[in-house]
């Protein structure tokens, strides 16, 4: 865990009180020459978000023992290309034989650093089972497990349609994915209001981020249903101890190529004014 440490530079530091502006948890400060630090107990309110080392124009303000100046700069994204991309997002499942190239598997585990949690909280921990190889041995237990459903478990359709499914030369559960990304919160650090939403918005920007790169993903509670029920599943996964599965998506680079978006209404929308 990063330490809540400060320290500014005093020769950048403008005086402009930005970062106290920002700080979300109020607990910062001018000290009588007009130099940001914590107020009294402030390091133990702090909820590490880096807001003040991200907001400061000189790069004056350092977190954590962190160099401002290794910080990449803000950038923004044409909103129509934003938009285009998020109507051409399709839940992909056929996927070609190849591996996810080792460095977009980086590019993604680098992404998922950043998406946003409730009070900040460091809850979410990510597993990636990266390579078809690996994906088949878990494929191979996956279904070995559906094949041992009863056929009073409330489990049994699921057996039928994977069953049907690999009658015609598909897999159900994992859609031929070569990669699987797991996402599990632990409860003990998540906000309770938000410890079920957490992982939903991690990989809601993973998916956004995936289309980016030319890979497709489909969100997959097949996978997810059967973990739960089955703990040989679940410890393919690696899981923490401490943490609970949050939900898991199928990843890889699409077979299928969309030739337009479809087109949907917003009769579910209402703008109060």
């Amino acid at each position: 865990m990063m330490k809540r440490m400060i320290a500014v530079d005093e020769e950048k530091c403008i005086h402009c009180g930005m970062c106290l502006r920002d700080c979300v948890a109020s607990c910062l400060e001018f000290d009588d020459q007009k130099i940001p630090r914590y107020i009294k107990d402030g390091e133990k309110m702090c909820l590490a978000c880096q807001h003040c080392l991200a907001v400061c124009p000189t790069g004056a303000f350092s977190f954590g023992g962190l160099d401002p100046a290794a910080s990449d700069p803000v950038t923004t994204v044409d909103s129509a290309a934003m938009l285009g991309l998020i109507k051409s997002r399709r839940s992909i499942r056929q996927y070609k034989e190849d591996d996810v190239p080792a460095e977009k598997i980086e590019k993604l585990k680098d992404m998922l650093a950043y998406p946003p949690t409730g009070v900040n909280a460091p809850s979410l921990r990510f597993s990636i089972i990266a390579t078809r190889q690996k994906m088949d041995e878990l494929r191979k237990i996956t279904y070995d497990c559906l094949e041992s459903i009863p056929a009073d478990s409330p489990l049994a359709f699921l057996k039928d349609m994977a069953d049907k499914s690999l009658q015609a030369g598909r897999d159900l559960v994992y859609r031929g994915a070569p990669a699987l990304v797991i996402v599990s919160v632990d409860e003990k650090k998540a906000a309770e209001t938000c410890k079920n939403a957490d992982p939903i918005i991690a990989l809601s920007y993973l998916e956004l981020y995936a289309a980016s790169l030319g890979l497709g993903t489909v969100w997959d509670g097949f996978a997810v249903a059967l973990a739960q029920h089955f703990p040989k599943i679940e410890a393919q996964f690696h899981i923490p101890k401490h943490c609970q599965l949050g939900f898991v998506m199928a990843l890889g680079i699409p077979a299928v190529a969309y030739a337009r978006t479809p087109q949907l209404k917003t009769d579910n929308v209402e703008i109060i004014k």
